[in-house]
C-alpha cells in the first residue's frame, strides 16, 4: 500500500513538472512571437516600392533613375514624386517611364520632400518599401538584399551601411562579397528602450527598407512643413513599434555629399534650429511613447540635447538666435517635461540646461 502511495505521489509530482515546463515554454513562445512579425498572406503586386521624392535635380537624374532599373530584383515599382521641379526632371522622369513600365510619375505642387514621401506611401503597392533620394545611386543587388534579409528574418525593417561618394568617384559595383558575421538580428521586448537596444542608426531613412504595414497601420507619417531631421523625426516615432529587425552591413546606399543646393550641403543653423526644435517639440508631445520604455525620459531629454544644444551653443552666431532657441529648448525640458510631466533630470542634463538658462539671461 505504501509502494502504491510513493507511485502516485511520484506521479502527481512529475504531472505538476510537466503542466510548469508546457507553461514556461509558452510563455517564450509568446514573447518570440511578439517579437516577430506576423506571417503575413497578402498578395502584393510589387515586393518592393521604391518612393523617389524629385526637385530640380536633373544632373542626377539620369544615373539615379538607371541605377533602380537595373536593380537585380525585378518585382519592384518605382514611384517617382514630382515635387514641382523647375528643370528638366520631369521630361527626364518621362523619357525613363516610356521605356519601363515600372516607372510611375505623380506630379504635384512643390510642398518639399515630406509632402512628396507621404505621397509616394500612400500610392505604393509594394509589400515593403524603400526610399531613394533622386541624387543617390544604388548598387545593383540592393533591393534583392533587402528583400532577402526581410522574409528570411521575418522582420519588418531591413537596415545597411551607408557609403557617401563625391561626384566623378570611380564606384565598383562588382566589388561585393558576403559575411554571414556582419549580419546582426537585433530583437527587444516591449519594454525595451529600442534606440537602446536595437537600433543603431536612427538618423537614415535611405539605409532601411520598411514593411508598409509597419508605417500605415502605426499612422506614422513624415511631418510636412519640417526641413531638417524629418527623416529622424520618422524613425524615431516608428521605431517604438519594432521589436526584431536586421542589420545588414555587407549592404551599401551610396549617398552623393556635397551636392550643391543640397539641405545637407547648404549649412545655416537658424534653419536648421527651426526644424530641430520643431521635431522635439514632437517628440516632447509623443512623451508617453517614449516613457513606456526603460529610461524612456532620460532618452528624451538626451535627444533633444542632442538636436538643438551644439547648435546653439557653437552654430549660432547672432546672440538674439542663441537667446530665442535657448528659450524655446528650455521651455520644453524645464516646463513640458519637468514641471508638467515630472521627469527628474541627470546631473550632466542639468548642468546643458543651466548653460542655455544663462544664454537668456544675456
Amino acid at each position: 500500500m505504501r509502494i502504491n502511495n510513493k507511485r502516485y505521489i511520484l506521479i502527481f509530482i512529475a504531472c505538476i513538472m510537466f503542466v510548469v515546463g508546457v507553461f514556461i515554454i509558452n510563455k517564450k513562445i509568446g514573447e518570440n512571437s511578439e517579437a516577430a512579425d506576423e506571417i503575413d498572406n497578402t498578395e502584393y503586386p510589387y515586393k518592393i516600392s521604391v518612393i523617389i521624392p524629385v526637385y530640380n535635380t536633373e544632373k542626377y537624374l539620369d544615373e539615379c533613375l538607371e541605377s533602380v532599373e537595373n536593380q537585380t530584383l525585378k518585382e519592384i515599382e518605382i514611384i517617382c514624386v514630382n515635387d514641382g521641379s523647375k528643370d528638366s526632371s520631369l521630361e527626364i522622369l518621362k523619357r525613363h517611364a516610356d521605356k519601363d513600365s515600372r516607372i510611375k510619375i505623380i506630379n504635384q505642387r512643390n510642398a518639399g520632400v515630406s509632402s512628396a514621401r507621404n505621397t509616394g506611401i500612400k500610392a505604393a503597392q509594394g509589400k515593403y518599401i524603400s526610399f531613394f533620394d533622386s541624387d543617390d545611386i544604388l548598387l545593383p543587388y540592393f533591393l534583392e538584399k533587402a528583400y532577402e534579409d526581410l522574409t528570411k528574418y521575418n522582420v519588418s525593417v531591413a537596415a545597411f551601411k551607408l557609403q557617401t561618394f563625391i561626384d566623378g568617384e570611380e564606384i565598383n559595383a562588382d566589388d561585393f562579397s558576403y559575411d554571414n558575421s556582419k549580419v546582426k538580428v537585433c530583437q527587444r521586448s516591449k519594454k525595451q528602450n529600442p534606440f537602446y537596444n536595437m537600433v543603431e542608426n536612427a538618423g537614415f531613412i535611405v539605409t532601411k527598407v520598411y514593411k508598409k504595414s509597419l508605417i500605415t497601420d502605426n499612422n506614422i507619417w513624415f511631418k510636412e512643413g519640417i526641413t531638417n531631421y524629418e527623416d529622424q523625426l520618422f524613425n524615431l516615432l516608428l521605431f517604438p513599434h519594432v521589436t526584431k529587425m536586421v542589420q545588414d552591413d555587407n549592404v551599401s546606399y551610396l549617398y552623393r555629399k556635397n551636392r550643391p543646393g543640397s539641405a545637407v550641403t547648404e549649412f545655416n543653423a537658424k534653419k536648421i534650429l527651426t526644424s530641430s526644435i520643431a521635431v522635439s517639440r514632437e517628440l516632447v508631445d509623443n512623451f508617453e511613447l517614449f516613457n513606456s520604455f526603460e529610461k524612456g525620459s532620460y532618452w528624451l531629454v538626451t535627444k533633444i540635447f542632442d538636436l538643438n544644444y551644439n547648435h546653439i551653443i557653437t552654430d549660432a552666431q547672432d546672440e538674439n538666435d542663441k537667446k530665442y532657441f535657448a528659450e524655446k529648448v528650455v521651455n520644453l525640458i524645464e516646463n513640458q517635461l519637468v514641471k508638467e510631466r515630472g521627469v527628474v533630470l541627470k546631473g550632466w542634463q542639468n548642468d546643458n540646461l543651466n548653460v542655455l538658462k544663462k544664454i537668456m539671461e544675456n
